[in-house]
C-alpha cells in the first residue's frame, strides 16, 4: 500500500479536508489509497485518532452529517466511526463500526460512560458502510446503512464539533465526510423503501382527488430528501419500514399521506425512541395532521377514523394516543398491558379537520400532556409511557395527512417555585386565547405571572401588617410597603436552594415583581403622562429605582445585567447594598416581636407554636383567558404562599384575601374588614404590558482587615472544665439566614454551614495543627492568640451581596486558595451573632468553616490566656 503525504483533496475527505496536519497524532500514519483517506496504527494499543471540524449548533431546520467508512484489523474492538464532541460541556458521543461488524453508539458525558445502543452484524465491512447523523436542536439521530442505530436527546456532546474517530490497531478508511443543512439533506434510502409520491394540488386541506405527479424511481434520494423535509427526525423510521398490509404511502404537496382504502379497524404507525424521561425542562413533539375519508365515501361513514401522536413505553406494553378524529374531536386514549383502551380526555368539536390542526405531546419531569391547537386534551402523570418512543399513528380507513413533525427540548425549569405546592401542567407552545408569555421559556412565564402577582400581594400585605400589628412607619407608607415587598421577593434568591430550576424561577419572580414600574414609567415619559402630584404613590420610575435597588443590593451578582440594561449608575448601585441592609434590618427588627422563631426567621421573638390568626384565600370565578390561566395554573401556589405568612407572623385576627374581577386596575387592603382584594384586572394589565414590551418590541468597598497582635498558640494551654455550658440550647434554630445588626441575642446550638467547636475542641485543633486561620468578629480590645481581628466579617446583608465577594477574596488571599484550611470564627460570646454570620458566609463559599460559639467569653472562663498575656 502506498500512502501519500498528509494533504488530501476535497473529494476524499470532504468537510474534513485541511485538519489532518493539525490533528494527526504521533504513531498514526495517513495517506490516500484507491479513493480512500486511510489512517493506520500498527503498534499503539488502545490508541484513538480523531479528526474534527467546528460545526457549531445546527439551525432550527437541522443538518445531516454523513461518512463512508471501512476497517481492516485483527483486533475485535478496533473501530471506525463518527464522533460529535462539545468540549465546553465535557461531552462526546460516538457511533462506530467494529472489526466484528457490530454497530455501537455510546456517550461520555463529564467523564461518565453511557452505552446508548449496540446492534450486532450491522456493518457490511465491504467498503459500502455509511454512518449518518441527523442533528436538530437538542437531538441527534444516528443511522447506520439506512437503519436507525439510536438517539441522543439533548446530549451535552451536541452542537459543536463533528468528525471521525478510529480506535485500536489497524487500517481505517474514510471517504466523503459531508455536512449539509437540512434543506439539502438526501439520506441514503433504506432497502425496499420505494415510496411513490402523489400530489400537486394547492391548499392546506390537501384534497384526496389532487392530480398526481410523475413519481421519481422507487427508493430514490429525492424521496428520502422529501421525507426528511416533511417528517424531520421521524423520517429515518418511516424510510426504514415497509408498509403494513392494506396501507400505502405517498406525498401530496408538503404532506406525507398514509392511505387505507379498505382494511377496517386497521392501524399504521411509525415511532422513534426518545431516550428516557426528561430529568428537567421539557420536551415537545408536534405534528400537523388532517384526515379525509376514502375516495367516494362520506365523513359520516368514518367519524372514528383518527390521526395523531402515539407514545409507547420502552419497557412495557403501555401506550397513549393523542389524536383528532374525522368526526372533529380531540381525543386521548391510553392502552394498558392487556391492550384495553381507556379514554382519559376528549375535546368535542375541537378539531378543525381542514389541514390546520396541530397536535403536541409536551413532556416535563413526571408529567406529560396532549394538546390540540393549544388546548390541553388530557394529562398523564408518572406513567410508564413517559420517555418512551414517540411517533405518528393512523387508525381506520381514509387518507391520513402528516407534516412538520418536530422534536424540541428545553432546559427550562420544571414549573415550581418556593411556596408553590404543585407544579402547573405542561403548556402548549401555541398558547390559548392570547395568553401572554405562553410561548416563552417556562422560567419567564412563571416569573412574569408569579412576580407580578406576588409583588402586588406583598405590597398590600405590607399595608395589612402595619395596620393589624400597629407597626411604626416614619415615612410614606406606600414607599415602606414597596420596600417590604421587594425584600420578600428577593429573599429566596439570596439563599439558593441548590436546585438550578427553582433558583432560576426565583430569580425571574423577583425581577418581574418590579419591572412593571420601569416599563410603565418609560411608557409614561414617552407619552408625556405624569402622576398627579397629590397621589400618595411615588412615580413609577422612582418606585422602580427604590425597589430594584433593594433587590440588587440583596443579590448584585444576579441582577448586574438588569442594572446595566436600565442604565443605573455605579454611584447609585454602590449605595444599594447599604440600602438593602438598612431596610432589611428595619423590617426584621419591627416585625421580630410578632414573628415566630423558625429556620428562616431565627430572630423571631415568639415560639414556633405561638397561637395566631389565619390568612384565608378565595378565588372568585375568573372570566378572561389570562385570569383563568392564572387560577388554573397557580391557584395552589398563590394560596400556599399567602397561608404560609400566617405561619410566620402572629396576626390578631383572620385576614381574608380575595382574587376577583373588579372592573378596575386596582388592589387594596381594607382595614375595617381585615381584607385584601386582588383584582384580576390589574394582574392581567401588568402582565400584558410586560409581554408587549418584551415580546412585542415596545421596548461599598471594604479594605482587607489588619492582623491582630499575635501570640504563639502552644500545647501547654489547658482547659478549665465546667466553666461555661457552651452547648446550651436557647431555642434558636440553626439557620442559613444572616442575623441582622446589631448582632446581639441568643445564638443557635448548631450551625448550618460550619462545625461547632467547644473550648476543648478548639484548643486541640489549634495545638495539633499549624495550618489554620482564626478570625475574631467581636471588635474587642483583646483577642485569642494568633487571631485576625475582622470586625465586619460577620456583617448582615445577603450571601450573594458584594461584601460576600470581598470576604471570599480575603479568605483566598490568606489561605492561598486552599479551601481545606480550617477557618475558625468566634466573637464576644454566646450572645454574639456576628461570628455565626461570618462562619455562614465562609461555609456557603466552600471553605472548611468552624464556629467557636463560646468565643472570648468561654475562652476566658476556662482560664486561657488572651493575646498579650503570654510572656
Amino acid at each position: 500500500m502506498s500512502l501519500s503525504g498528509p494533504a488530501f483533496g476535497q473529494q476524499i475527505l470532504g468537510a474534513l479536508d485541511g485538519v489532518v496536519d493539525q490533528q494527526l497524532q504521533r504513531g498514526w500514519f495517513a495517506g490516500e489509497q484507491d479513493g480512500w483517506f486511510v489512517m493506520r496504527n500498527d503498534t499503539l494499543e488502545k490508541s484513538e485518532q480523531t479528526l474534527t471540524i467546528k460545526a457549531g449548533p445546527p439551525s432550527a431546520a437541522g443538518r445531516r452529517a454523513s461518512v463512508n467508512v471501512s476497517i481492516s484489523s485483527d483486533q475485535p474492538t478496533a473501530a471506525i466511526g463518527m464522533v460529535v464532541r462539545n468540549s465546553a460541556n465535557k461531552g462526546t458521543c460516538v457511533a462506530e463500526l467494529t472489526a466484528e461488524a457490530a454497530a455501537n453508539l455510546f456517550c461520555v458525558i463529564d467523564g461518565k460512560f453511557e452505552s446508548v445502543a449496540t446492534v450486532a452484524k450491522a456493518a457490511k465491512l465491504d467498503g459500502t458502510d455509511v454512518i449518518d447523523l441527523i442533528e436538530t436542536p437538542g437531538l441527534g439521530t444516528f443511522i447506520v446503512n439506512g437503519k436507525l442505530l439510536g438517539d441522543v436527546p439533548n446530549a451535552a456532546a451536541l452542537g459543536d464539533e463533528l468528525g471521525v474517530m478510529a480506535f485500536e490497531r489497524g487500517t481505517f478508511g474514510v471517504a466523503e465526510f459531508m455536512v449539509t443543512d437540512m434543506e439539502d439533506i438526501a439520506p441514503p434510502p433504506a432497502q425496499g423503501s420505494g415510496l411513490p409520491p402523489r400530489g400537486g394540488s394547492a391548499g392546506a386541506s390537501a384534497p384526496a382527488d389532487a392530480p398526481a405527479t410523475t413519481p421519481p424511481p422507487a427508493g430514490s434520494d429525492a424521496n428520502a430528501t422529501r421525507m426528511a423535509e416533511i417528517m424531520g427526525p421521524l423520517a429515518t423510521s418511516i424510510i426504514g419500514s415497509g408498509n403494513r398490509e392494506g396501507w400505502g404511502t405517498f406525498f401530496e404537496n408538503e404532506w406525507l399521506v398514509l392511505v387505507n382504502e379498505s382494511k377496517a379497524s386497521s392501524e399504521n404507525f411509525f415511532t422513534m425512541p426518545m431516550g428516557g424521561p426528561v430529568a428537567s425542562g421539557e420536551r415537545v413533539v408536534k405534528v400537523n395532521v388532517n384526515i379525509r375519508p376514502p375516495q367516494g365515501r362520506t365523513v359520516e361513514e368514518f367519524k372514528l377514523s383518527a390521526a395523531g401522536i402515539v407514545v409507547e413505553s420502552a419497557t412495557t406494553k403501555n401506550s397513549c394516543l393523542g389524536e383528532i378524529t374525522l368526526g372533529g374531536d380531540g381525543l386521548v386514549l391510553c392502552f394498558g398491558e392487556d391492550g384495553k383502551s381507556t379514554e382519559i380526555g376528549r375535546l368535542p368539536g375541537a378539531a378543525k379537520v381542514d389541514g390546520t390542526d396541530l397536535l403536541e405531546w409536551v413532556e416535563q419531569p413526571g408529567v406529560g400532556g396532549f394538546f390540540l391547537n393549544g388546548k390541553l386534551i388530557a394529562q398523564v402523570n408518572e406513567q410508564a409511557i413517559l420517555g418512551g418512543a414517540v411517533g405518528i399513528l393512523a387508525y381506520e380507513r381514509g387518507d391520513f395527512y402528516f407534516s412538520d413533525f418536530a422534536v424540541s427540548t428545553s432546559n427550562a425549569a420544571a414549573p415550581q417555585t418556593t411556596g408553590t405546592s404543585a407544579a402547573p401542567p405542561p403548556t402548549s407552545s401555541t398558547g390559548e386565547g392570547g395568553i401572554p408569555f405562553i410561548n416563552t421559556h417556562e422560567s419567564q412565564l412563571i416569573g412574569a405571572y408569579l412576580g407580578v402577582t406576588n409583588g402586588i400581594f406583598m405590597h398590600e400585605f405590607g399595608h395589612a401588617l402595619i395596620a393589624e400589628l400597629q407597626l411604626p412607619s416614619t415615612g410614606p407608607e406606600e414607599d415602606a410597603v414597596d420596600i417590604f415587598s421587594a425584600l420578600r421577593v428577593v429573599e429566596p434568591t439570596m439563599y439558593p436552594s441548590g436546585d438550578e430550576n427553582i433558583d432560576l424561577i426565583g430569580r425571574e419572580v423577583a425581577i418581574y415583581s418590579v419591572l412593571p414600574w420601569y416599563y410603565g414609567g418609560m411608557i409614561n415619559s414617552q407619552t408625556g403622562q405624569q402622576l398627579p402630584w397629590q397621589d400618595e404613590h411615588t412615580g413609577d420610575l422612582r418606585r422602580f429605582r427604590n425597589t430594584f435597588c433593594v433587590i440588587y443590593g440583596g443579590n448584585p451578582g444576579l441582577y448586574e445585567h438588569i442594572a446595566e440594561q436600565v442604565g443605573m449608575e455605579e454611584r447609585t448601585l454602590s449605595r444599594c447594598a447599604e440600602e438593602f441592609n438598612r431596610q432589611n434590618r428595619a423590617w426584621r427588627t419591627i416585625l421580630a416581636p410578632h414573628t415566630r422563631i423558625s429556620t428562616w426567621h431565627p430572630d423571631g421573638h415568639l415560639m414556633a407554636d405561638a397561637p395566631g390568626a389565619a390568612v384565608k384565600v378565595t378565588f372568585e370565578q375568573p372570566t378572561t383567558p389570562v385570569s383563568r390561566f392564572l387560577v388554573e395554573t397557580f391557584e395552589d401556589g398563590l394560596r400556599g404562599f399567602a397561608e404560609d405568612l400566617a405561619k410566620t407572623y402572629v396576626l390578631p385576627r383572620d385576614l381574608s384575601v380575595t382574587y376577583r374581577q373588579c372592573g378596575e386596575l386596582n388592589a387594596w387592603y381594607n382595614p375595617s374588614e381585615g381584607s385584601i382584594t386582588m383584582c384580576y384586572d390589574l394582574i392581567e394589565y401588568l402582565i400584558g404590558m410586560l409581554a408587549e414590551v418584551e415580546l412585542g418590541g415596545t421596548q461599598t468597598s471594604s479594605a482587607p482587615p489588619a492582623q491582630a497582635d499575635t501570640v504563639a498558640v502552644t500545647s501547654e494551654m489547658m482547659v478549665t472544665a465546667g466553666a461555661l455550658n457552651e452547648l446550651a440550647d436557647y431555642g434558636v434554630p440553626a439557620t442559613s439566614v444572616l442575623f441582622p445588626a446589631p448582632y446581639r441575642g441568643p445564638t443557635p446550638a448548631a450551625h448550618m454551614r460550619a462545625d461547632v467547636l467547644t473550648t476543648p475542641a478548639i484548643v486541640d485543633l489549634l495545638t495539633g495543627n499549624d495550618n489554620w486561620l482564626l478570625v475574631d468578629t467581636s471588635g474587642g480590645a483583646e483577642t485569642l492568640p494568633g487571631a485576625f481581628a475582622v470586625v465586619d466579617a460577620g456583617r448582615d446583608g445577603s450571601l450573594t451581596d458584594r461584601f460576600q465577594g470581598l470576604i471570599e477574596d480575603w479568605l483566598t488571599e490568606e489561605t492561598g486558595g486552599d479551601k481545606s484550611v480550617p477557618i475558625i470564627f468566634f466573637g464576644a460570646g454566646m450572645q454574639d451573632r456576628s461570628s455565626y454570620n461570618a462562619a455562614l458566609r465562609a461555609g456557603m463559599a466552600g471553605w472548611k468553616a468552624y464556629w467557636y460559639r463560646g468565643g472570648i467569653e468561654a475562652w476566658r472562663s476556662n482560664g486561657l490566656p488572651m493575646a498579650g498575656q503570654i510572656d
